[in-house]
């Protein structure tokens, strides 16, 4: 028995304003752009700290929603430039200091004990979505390392790692890549992916979240909490963030590229799309992402090598998604990416490493790639018992460490 009925989806697409100088608009105009959206359209626009948060209501089908998507963004185009003004469709702004995410809401749902469960349950998937999405690989000075920063800096606590939740011990949450939404509307939200420039990608995307969730909700019972399983979570996650859809995952104990994992997945939800009125043919933008093993944040970091200046690339950038169909047009003319392996031990001991200088608080070991505090602790004690660092205890300011050599 299918814990949604009916069947429905939308999101919540946080999008920059910005004007002549790359800047974003604040939250006076936002506001004003949204109430014009809505009253004109129906459909419920907010504002986001420095973003326009395009909402699309209740949907029950991919043509409903990519529908509404295409009417709300040529609307909010024609609004914004009335006023000399600018959409920016992008995971980062290189300057500006908001993430924006593409979260999917999908319902509907009035039981929150078994969304709980689900949360649980759709956990491991969370970084699959993630390397779909990836579109933030240049932010707030950093460039080229990760596809996706938002993801790695988890969003300023907006998008943050889950966490296994009992429906017996459990209060409401906020800011998890899965979460039960019930509180505010009847759905389980997936707000892990970064903000799409590609409204046709947006569409795919969330349909086929919404497709795979309502897959998962056919199951039921609780999942029991594994240490090891929430590690591999934690590392794929971060491979997800670093490498997009050439990442391999650890799954299931054994390597496996991501593009596999979705390709399984897609297979697994033919089913919940078609009562969407979707198939595996209307994802063209998927498709081809898929068999080249290319992200938006490909495109960016291209723009990124010949514009390394971050204005200079916030001009370029914004200037290039003003076409909608940008990255369609650079996916088709660019080269296939490769595969890149899955983290070893002594790769996660170097990222580790990387975040120690001179006088460090321990903690921000936990910022590496999030693990649990015994599994942090477990690294810092080889990483002291192999003399890479020296570990300080300080009345004033806790354990710092000290990077050697």
């Amino acid at each position: 028995m299918s814990l949604f009925s009916p069947r429905t989806y939308s999101t919540d697409w946080e999008l920059l304003v910005i004007d002549k100088l790359e800047r974003c608009v604040g939250s006076d105009k936002l506001i004003g752009f949204a109430g014009v959206l809505t009253a004109e359209l129906g459909l419920p626009v907010h504002d986001d700290w420095n973003a326009l948060e395009i909402a699309l209501g209740v949907n029950t089908s991919f043509e409903q929603f990519w529908s509404r998507l295409r009417a709300v963004t040529d609307r909010a185009v024609q609004l914004v430039r009335e006023y000399d003004l600018e959409l920016f469709p992008a995971g980062a702004h290189p300057i500006e200091p908001m993430y924006n995410g593409s979260h999917i809401h999908v319902g509907t749902v009035h039981d929150e004990a078994a969304v709980i469960n689900l949360q649980n349950r759709m956990m491991r998937y969370a970084p699959v979505f993630a390397a779909i999405a990836a579109n933030s690989p240049v932010a707030h000075g950093n460039a080229g390392e990760f596809k996706s920063y938002r993801v790695r800096d988890t969003a300023w606590d907006a998008a943050c790692p889950g966490e296994w939740r009992d429906p017996h011990l459990a209060q409401p949450d906020w800011g998890r890549d899965t979460q039960s939404k019930i509180y505010g509307s009847p759905t389980m939200e997936v707000r892990i992916m970064d903000c799409a420039s590609s409204r046709r990608l947006l569409a795919e995307i969330a349909t086929f979240t919404a497709a795979y969730v309502h897959h998962c909700g056919e199951e039921s019972g609780q999942v029991e909490p594994s240490p090891e399983v929430y590690k591999e979570y934690l590392t794929n996650r971060w491979s997800a963030a670093k490498w997009g859809l050439q990442a391999t995952f650890h799954w299931n104990g054994k390597p496996r590229p991501v593009v596999e994992i979705i390709e399984e997945m897609l297979q697994e939800c033919a089913a919940e799309l078609a009562v969407l009125g979707a198939d595996r043919s209307q994802l063209g933008v998927l498709n081809a992402m898929l068999d080249k093993r290319i992200c938006q944040a490909d495109m960016v970091l291209d723009l990124s090598r010949r514009y390394p200046d971050p204005w200079l690339l916030a001009s370029a950038h914004s200037k290039v998604v003003r076409n909608w169909e940008a990255f369609e047009e650079y996916l088709e003319s660019a080269d296939p990416l490769e595969p890149v392996d899955a983290p070893d031990e002594e790769a996660i001991i170097a990222e580790h490493l990387r975040f120690i200088g001179e006088g460090t608080h321990f903690y921000w070991l936990r910022a590496a790639m999030w693990y649990p505090a015994p599994v942090t602790d477990e690294i810092l004690e080889r990483l002291v018992k192999e003399q890479r660092i020296r570990r300080e205890v300080s009345e004033r300011s806790g354990i710092l460490l000290h990077r050697i050599g």
